[in-house]
């Protein structure tokens, strides 16, 4: 869940990596992850497909993630993260923003990768709230690639999401579900 956060300080960098300034759009093969933790000790790997966004040449970076995207490799669980968890249909996706230093993001060479924190905005179910994340950016030929260096973690305390999590453990009859979990970002940028 809430993924998106590195994907901004990734468009950012890539933008600066041309020489010339241009306008950055995500490619449709990004993808945001997470983990999930159930009953203390069995971890699920997960992750979105539908993530879109840009990044302007004036830095503002923007990504969304269509939360009915979710993929957990089992159809009745992405149904019930759609509807008991992410309620998409209130809630039909997670927006990412930032603002990024484009002096910062002109100091990347071509094809040298660039490791940055970068604060950003995560808005999910309703709710704002900031972090940052830790970035290796690498960047040539019109694309910049950016993943996580570490994880980021999401709580769903931060998001009012702790009723979705326990209808997941009553509906799958689990002792747990954990309630934060890591995220990790896998994105690709092209000049538009």
């Amino acid at each position: 869940m809430l993924f998106l956060t590195r994907l901004m300080t990734f468009v950012s960098l890539l933008f600066m990596a041309q020489a010339t300034l241009a306008d950055w759009r995500l490619a449709s093969s990004s993808k945001v992850g997470y983990v999930s933790i159930k009953n203390n000790a069995i971890a699920e790997q997960n992750y979105f497909s539908g993530v879109t966004g840009s990044l302007s040449k004036k830095g503002v970076l923007k990504i969304n993630i269509d939360l009915s995207s979710v993929e957990t490799q089992v159809d009745i669980r992405n149904q019930r993260m759609r509807d008991l968890f992410f309620e998409v249909a209130q809630y039909p996706q997670a927006v990412v923003t930032a603002e990024l230093d484009m002096q910062e993001l002109a100091q990347i060479d071509s094809g040298a990768p660039l490791e940055i924190v970068k604060p950003f905005t995560l808005s999910l179910h309703g709710v704002e709230a900031t972090s940052e994340a830790h970035l290796r950016v690498i960047a040539g030929g019109g694309r910049a690639w950016v993943s996580t260096v570490r994880p980021i973690l999401i709580s769903a305390a931060d998001f009012g999401l702790e009723d979705g999590v326990a209808a997941l453990r009553t509906i799958a009859g689990l002792e747990a579900i954990s309630s934060a979990v890591p995220v990790s970002v896998d994105l690709k940028f092209v000049k538009k």
